[in-house]
């Protein structure tokens, strides 16, 4: 009796075992799977971050250029009302004065901005096409 008490205690000690290895082995498996899928994923993340830190790149080269333009024009037409005004007091021309004055008044009211916070707006619309070159 002791032989057969024996040898059922090792079937069973071995059939443990084998279902413990199984287990192991599909928690491996299962390990290994989500680890492959979060590797996929992170790929995706990055290809996306990438891509979203070009359109922000792009965005901010775009609004360098604009204001840069936008402050470069105003600048030169306040130089050529400046000059006008110069020339209207040398001349004491008071009707040129005036003009030059309102031309002034007339650059200086208006926001720069205004014009900027369309095209970016514009920019930010995925509806509306940008041109394409």
């Amino acid at each position: 009796m002791k032989d057969n008490t024996k040898d059922t205690f090792l079937t069973l000690v071995g059939t443990t075992q084998e279902i413990a290895s199984s287990n192991t082995t599909q928690q491996l498996l299962d390990i290994h799977r989500q680890s492959v899928e979060l590797r996929e994923r992170t790929k995706q993340i990055d290809a996306l971050s990438k891509v979203q830190i070009a359109k922000i790149a792009a965005k901010y080269r775009l609004a360098e250029t604009a204001l840069c333009n936008i402050f470069s024009e105003r600048d030169k037409a306040l130089g050529k009302h400046y000059e006008l005004l110069d020339k209207a007091i040398e001349k004491d021309d008071n009707e040129l004065v005036i003009a030059a004055l309102k031309g002034i008044s007339g650059i200086v009211s208006s926001s720069p901005l205004s014009d900027f916070e369309k095209m970016l707006s514009i920019y930010d619309d995925t509806s509306v096409p940008l041109l394409d070159f």
